[in-house]
């Protein structure tokens, strides 16, 4: 059996029971990462309306693609849709190996608790300033991440007056933000930006 395999049916069993525990307005939710995008292979709670298949999310992607991923990211705020505030976190399990092979990941519904909060904020609260980028978006299809993903490293230029330099940075930005881990996302990218996929290579090796 994969390590993957070993780790993820290891917890399966803990992801209902864990988000009962919780309840209400709680979501527990098991990530395969070898099945990268659609990674989601349990999930209980309901909460974001995901369900097994579902894509990993952009900052998974993100903390996946650094040189030494954390093990963990306790206690961030996430907006799923139909504006629902969490709290959420996300615990990286490894296998035989340093890396992750999956992902065990809680959100916590604090709607409520961030409304109280906020009326309260302008008498005894101050703005808190944070140097990492720890916004989290919850997708219902791979499409959308990766339009997503695109439309964010693009930006609001047009990609027809683009140089070989603005093509070399969306590229770039592509890459730190976990899209060439996406099937056929080269591919992708090279429509997108109206080149081939070996120019695509050429950009990620400059």
């Amino acid at each position: 059996m994969a390590a993957a395999e070993r780790v993820v049916e290891a917890y399966r069993p803990l992801v209902e029971p864990l988000a009962a525990a919780l309840a209400p307005g709680a979501e527990v939710v098991l990530h395969d990462l070898s099945k990268l995008p659609n990674s989601v292979v349990a999930i209980a709670g309901g909460l974001s309306g995901r369900t097994p298949g579902a894509p990993a999310t952009d900052l998974g992607l993100r903390l996946l693609m650094q040189d030494d991923p954390p093990d963990r990211v306790i206690g961030y705020r996430t907006e799923l849709p139909g504006g629902i505030v969490c709290r959420s976190s996300t615990i990286f399990l490894s296998g035989d190996h340093d890396r992750p092979v999956a992902a065990l990941c809680l959100n916590r519904d604090i709607t409520r608790l961030s409304q109280a909060r906020d009326l309260l904020a302008e008498l005894v609260d101050t703005p808190e300033v944070s140097g990492h980028d720890r916004s989290e978006t919850f997708y219902d299809s791979v499409e959308n991440l990766t339009e997503d993903l695109l439309r964010r490293a693009i930006g609001a230029q047009d990609v027809s007056e683009m140089s070989k330099a603005d093509k070399t940075r969306v590229v770039k930005d592509l890459e730190r933000r976990g899209f060439f881990l996406i099937k056929e996302s080269v591919e992708l990218a090279a429509r997108t930006l109206g080149v081939s996929r070996y120019t695509i290579y050429n950009y990620l090796n400059d």
